[in-house]
């Protein structure tokens, strides 16, 4: 990836273009809920992956450090310290991401079990501040539901946990609220396997598309400083990351 520092200023300009007309751009859902509540089977029943937003999920890269240190996704009892250090590592990988992601102004969804109440808060908050739109979406089952599913993971973790887990995220719900507001809050219930309810994946999709004030600021601001050999720098940087977290 390196090699796109020492690109030739056309170059710079197809990839430049390429950025600020990136799909999603200033664009955030949080998607929320409890253990086994099905988060990533919605995300695909309302098409999240076709409106340009790079997933940021802890669980992708906790998952791939249990596998490359030979920890089981069972989650034993005598792996706790090993699991302890590959989880912190995963969450170390997903904030770097995300908050190389925000930089370059990507739109995100964002996965998560929503139980941490002050970084829930502290994510929405440094979103907004930098002028995303940000939708919740939570997605809500019963304590019965998310214990059953957790069963028929490949990665499971104890019942106590799942039911911690799943109060927690229960805790959060009027927090994300208040968050977003209750225009930009919206919640489904996944209880059952069978079809989800797609009435909210339209509206999202041109949601998505739709450019906000900050997108068509910050766009303009990078056209007018192109010709400045720090804008240059600061866009050279931008495409990078962007290469790197949109391939």
């Amino acid at each position: 990836m390196d090699t796109i520092l020492n690109y030739k200023e056309d170059d710079l300009v197809l990839d430049l273009d390429e950025g600020i007309n990136d799909p999603g751009i200033f664009k955030a859902i949080i998607l929320a809920g409890g253990p086994g509540s099905g988060k990533s089977r919605v995300a695909k029943e309302l098409g999240l992956a076709s409106m340009g937003l790079v997933v940021v999920n802890s669980d992708v890269f906790f998952v791939q450090l249990l596998k490359r240190r030979g920890l089981s996704l069972k989650m034993p009892e005598n792996e706790i310290e090993d699991r302890e250090v590959a989880r912190a590592m995963a969450k170390v990988r997903t904030d770097k991401k995300l908050s190389t992601l925000i930089k370059a102004r990507m739109g995100v969804i964002i996965d998560s079990t929503s139980g941490d109440q002050q970084k829930s808060q502290k994510i929405i908050s440094m979103l907004q501040k930098t002028g995303y739109d940000v939708k919740v979406v939570f997605i809500n089952t019963s304590l019965e539901t998310a214990q059953k599913r957790n069963k028929n993971r490949d990665r499971t973790v104890p019942d106590k946990v799942v039911e911690f887990s799943w109060k927690g995220a229960q805790k959060v719900k009027g927090v994300l609220k208040s968050l977003a507001g209750s225009r930009d809050y919206h919640e489904i219930q996944n209880d059952e396997d069978g079809t989800v309810d797609r009435s909210l994946a339209g509206k999202l999709t041109v949601w998505a598309a739709k450019l906000n004030q900050p997108a068509l600021q910050w766009i303009e601001a990078v056209k007018r400083g192109y010709n400045s050999v720090e804008s240059k720098d600061i866009n050279i940087s931008i495409m990078k990351k962007y290469r790197e977290y949109h391939a």
